[in-house]
């Protein structure tokens, strides 16, 4: 149950941010004062940070689940 809690949650999540992100582009594709090579440039740029936070987040999963348990014995 509390998975399905926690997948719910990170879908609505991930639906408000592509919503948002997805406006973000819009205005900036159709801001008429910004030339065409910025608005290439500062897309590129953003997908780069995904991508770099994505990969964060998948190394980090990795290694949590490849490190030896805790048993508590300091």
């Amino acid at each position: 149950m509390l998975k399905i809690g926690y997948a719910l949650l990170m879908l609505a999540g991930a639906c408000v941010v592509g919503f948002v992100g997805y406006h973000v582009v819009r205005i900036l594709i159709m801001a008429p004062g910004i030339h065409p090579f910025f608005k290439a440039a500062i897309l590129v740029a953003v997908i780069g940070v995904v991508l770099v936070l994505a990969g964060l987040v998948r190394e980090r999963r990795k290694e949590e689940r490849d490190a030896p348990g805790n048993d508590g014995s300091d």
